[in-house]
């Protein structure tokens, strides 16, 4: 915090109504000499007398506000004597126009003293904020209503004091450069005051690079693509509720707050700029259908994000999570990649089908009775062979139940091909394996798998793998799509199949209604 001493620089009014002792020059020059051997008194008798005196200024800096302005006094009272002082600020000089404090009183008997009246105005007389202006215009009221000259008051100094603080200032740190694990991004700044005081409050906006980039663009008033609202907290970050576009830069804007006379006064805004390359999970489908007895429909949501592990997926690591099952050898080759530099090589031990699966300790839960896919591609590396991925079923004791594939494909020596399965999990299933079959392969053929997958659902898809922690967002619109809103309940988790089930109790009747839902995982 700052204090800045105001003294006297001119008459405003009734100068003329008094007496200088001491020898100075004029009324204001008495009252900020800083001597005791100069003061001013009413000359007359005559009541009521009074003075008005403007102040010099001083010119804050636009990183500070003004807490409260005071006014103190140099002055003696009489025995019976009686005076009154009051703060104004002066708002329009040509019409004389001044709006003052309400008069403090001083009376009888007062040795020489400082005298501070108290005053500490969190606003001004006017009760419009403070301001350079209104600061540039400070006045003085001082009233005599003695009524016997030993009785009159003598006033040596005039002092205003402007206590100011400082605008805090924030630091974003984070999110910063390229973010690839999560569309939910943290957003972490450093509060600084330099008179110490807490912060109070933050405020964060997102904007991505089309608006921050634009013409006119505004912290304040351009639309920003996640807000959070003024938050009062003296917490140092936030992470995101609303997620974000993948593949898209953005600057996250935050400004902190003290708290100045109870009212939060906010730094600048800040900003760390950020992209967004996440490999995000899948989509998932949505069922829903009205349940008369309940008058509720009931949505059941399932996801497609890889069940498999990331090396799984995609070999980038070893062959961990695959084993050789049937005429088969397998390793971990980079002569061919279909994603990332890697893929799953199958050498054919002998003339006939070659099968692998991921392994039994890694083996899929899966829900009985619900529908399942996987999808795989293929390439060969010297013959063309028909290929096909498969679901093998297995039962609580770890038995093969059945093994379901998909329409065969045939495979290419100069491009990946995909296949894909779609089945109904047995009513016995309790988990799943990925199976990928080379058809007639001939001995030591080899033949390349990338891009595997499985997930709950009927529209096979591939995403990367390892992911963990499924949640589902869940959202009715009762507008064709043009808007949607959050339903009860949702975000909801998932079970370790990728499906979850809830109700909406709240839907409008005699209305048709659309559901969509969006994926939550962690990686």
């Amino acid at each position: 915090m700052a204090t800045y001493v105001l003294r006297p620089n001119a008459n405003w009014n009734n100068d003329s109504l008094f007496t200088i002792s001491g020898g100075s020059a004029s009324v204001h020059a008495a009252l900020a000499d800083n001597s005791d051997s100069t003061f001013i008194t009413r000359t007359s008798n005559t009541i009521p007398a009074f003075y008005e005196g403007e102040f010099g200024t001083t010119t804050l800096a636009a990183t500070e506000q003004v807490l409260s302005v005071n006014l103190r006094a140099r002055i003696v009272v009489g025995t019976a004597g009686n005076a009154q002082f009051s703060l104004g600020v002066i708002t329009d000089r040509n019409g004389r126009t001044v709006y003052y404090s309400v008069p403090i009183t001083k009376q009888n008997t007062l040795a020489l003293s400082t005298v501070d009246f108290a005053l500490n105005m969190t606003s001004a007389p006017n009760v419009a904020a403070w301001t350079q202006t209104l600061i540039d215009n400070l006045v003085f009221k001082f009233s005599d209503n003695a009524t016997a000259t030993a009785d009159k008051t003598s006033i040596y100094e005039v002092y205003v004091d402007v206590l100011t603080t400082a605008q805090p200032t924030v630091t974003v740190t984070a999110p910063s450069g390229t973010i690839t694990t999560t569309s939910f991004p943290s957003v972490v700044w450093t509060y600084a005051d330099t008179d110490g005081d807490p912060q109070s409050a933050y405020e964060i906006k997102i904007f991505d690079s089309t608006t921050y980039g634009a013409s006119g663009f505004d912290e304040d008033t351009s639309t920003p693509s996640v807000e959070t609202g003024i938050v009062a907290s003296s917490n140092n970050g936030q992470t995101l509720e609303a997620d974000l576009a993948n593949s898209t830069t953005y600057r996250a804007y935050v400004r902190v707050a003290q708290l100045a006379n109870g009212v939060n006064y906010f730094s600048d805004w800040a900003y760390s700029q950020f992209a967004l390359s996440v490999d995000a999970p899948a989509n998932p489908t949505v069922s829903a259908f009205y349940e008369s007895d309940t008058g509720s429909v009931a949505i059941t949501i399932f996801g497609r994000t890889n069940f498999l592990s990331d090396n799984q997926a995609s070999l980038e690591t070893n062959t961990a999570g695959w084993v050789a099952v049937t005429n088969s050898s397998i390793a971990r080759s980079t002569a061919q990649a279909s994603i990332g530099s890697a893929s799953l090589a199958i050498t054919a031990t002998a003339s006939g089908d070659s099968v692998a699966t991921t392994t039994t300790g890694t083996a899929f839960i899966v829900t009985p009775s619900a529908e399942f896919s996987a999808t795989a591609e293929f390439r060969a590396n010297t013959t063309a062979r028909s290929t096909a991925v498969g679901i093998e079923w297995r039962n609580s004791s770890g038995t093969t139940i059945s093994t379901a594939y998909g329409t065969a494909e045939t495979d290419s020596t100069s491009a990946w091909n995909q296949c894909t399965v779609t089945a109904t999990a047995p009513a016995t299933a309790a988990t799943a394996l990925v199976a990928v079959k080379i058809i007639s392969a001939g001995s030591s053929e080899v033949h390349y798998v990338d891009k595997i997958g499985f997930h709950a659902g009927d529209s096979p898809f591939w995403t990367r793998g390892g992911f963990s922690a499924f949640s589902f967002d869940v959202e009715r619109s009762d507008d064709s799509g043009a808007t949607y809103t959050a339903i009860r309940n949702s975000p909801i988790s998932a079970n370790t199949s990728q499906i979850a089930t809830l109700s909406d109790f709240e839907v409008p009747l005699d209305t048709t209604v659309t559901y969509r839902s969006k994926a939550r995982a962690e990686i």
